[in-house]
């Protein structure tokens, strides 16, 4: 029997996740199409391409372990709505992006909101879930990401039409505000350290590093499906190739659906193993195809992947450390994640624009063997041992 103690689904629960997804909808509605805006009517090239997608993940990298330590000292509400506003002003900015410069300084700074935004709202939703069903809440938040990431791109590819990009951004800055409304009406528990002095330490958990090595190599071939799957479908004459964010989606939420609790009961390490070897496969197959059907079907062996990782690796992070700690992990987390979509985007660029798109997909593949090795060589002790040392601490308290 569960009790009301025990329920993840709460109001507040339900509010944030509504919220972080439209967020990330507003977000990702610019995903697949800001490189076909570059493109289309600012005549930029692969190489510039890449580096839309490089500047804001690399921005967010800057800015999250300073979230991370704002999060922790100052409470979470105050720094996570101040950021929601700047982003939802930044999203209006696009209108003005009338040159490729002006479109990488609003990257830039929609960058450093998003770092902010998604420590933060990751943090609140393990701050409201059941301590001893974490796993499974993080993975079911995660939905809200996943759903985003899912029906945006699609969606937002569907609005720009043939060359809206007008109304493409104003729906985008809507869809923002919807956002910022919804969580003004969120409770999120009260939790602070109250030291305010800022020190490298306190951005940081140092705990959580070997998890960040396998999320920073993990992120590449993320970068390279954002920034070029919908010109590498175009280049192989596939229509509706945004169709594919739907089918990758579709893999993270069948997994998803049961992941946490596997997460939870039995621990990472399988996971792990599965998540990244399905990640190779569909990767290297992504070269061989031309055709619309293989191409779902390659999204959707990279959905299971990435639905496995991301919240099994994340629940990892926090079963390492201690509550007032969170916000620093979380930015030692995605800040990985940030670094290995920004530095895999503008590296991917140059590859894909001299060896093609598809050996660059290939070569992706190869690099994911690299976190699977370390996991197992460097990650798995590492991490049952610290779950046990805080454990003691907490018993010892």
């Amino acid at each position: 029997m569960t009790t009301t103690k025990d329920t993840i689904f709460t109001r507040n629960f339900i509010l944030h996740a509504i919220s972080y997804f439209l967020m990330a909808a507003a977000f990702y509605f610019l995903l697949p199409t800001l490189p076909v805006y570059a493109v289309n009517a600012l005549d930029a090239n692969n190489n510039q391409v890449g580096y839309i997608i490089g500047v804001y993940a690399l921005s967010a990298l800057l800015i999250r372990p300073i979230a991370g330590w704002l999060l922790d000292a100052y409470g979470r509400r105050t720094i996570y709505i101040v950021a929601l506003v700047l982003f939802t002003i930044l999203m209006a900015t696009y209108h003005f992006s009338y040159t490729f410069f002006i479109l990488l300084i609003i990257r830039v700074f929609h960058g450093f909101t998003w770092g902010v935004i998604t420590t933060g709202g990751s943090t609140i939703a393990t701050d409201i879930v059941p301590e001893e069903r974490r796993g499974e809440g993080i993975g079911y938040f995660g939905m809200a990401m996943t759903f985003a990431v899912a029906l945006a791109p699609y969606i937002g590819d569907q609005i720009m039409g043939q060359n809206n990009f007008s109304n493409l951004f104003t729906i985008s800055t809507v869809v923002a505000i919807a956002a910022l409304i919804l969580t003004v009406f969120v409770k999120m528990p009260k939790v602070s350290t109250g030291e305010t002095k800022i020190q490298l330490s306190k951005m940081f958990d140092k705990r959580v590093n070997r998890i960040a090595v396998v999320m920073f190599t993990g992120a590449f071939p993320f970068a390279a499906i954002i920034s070029f799957i919908r010109i590498y479908s175009d280049e192989k004459g596939i229509n509706q190739g945004a169709l594919f964010f739907i089918f990758l989606a579709l893999g993270v939420v069948l997994v998803r659906l049961f992941v946490g609790k596997v997460m939870d009961k039995h621990g990472p390490s399988t996971l792990v193993a599965i998540a990244l070897i399905l990640t190779v496969v569909g990767l290297m197959w992504i070269r061989y195809i031309d055709s619309f059907w293989p191409l779902m079907m390659a999204a959707l062996i990279l959905g299971f992947g990435n639905g496995i990782v991301m919240p099994t690796v994340q629940t990892m992070a926090m079963n390492m450390v201690p509550i007032e700690r969170r916000g620093a992990a979380n930015a030692t987390f995605f800040s990985a994640v940030d670094l290995g979509i920004g530095a895999g985007s503008i590296a991917l660029g140059y590859v894909a624009e001299y060896y093609g798109i598809s050996m660059m997909f290939f070569i992706c593949g190869i690099i994911i063997l690299f976190p699977l090795m370390f996991y197992f060589l460097f990650v798995r002790k590492h991490y049952h041992k610290h779950v046990e040392l805080l454990k003691a601490q907490e018993n010892n308290a």
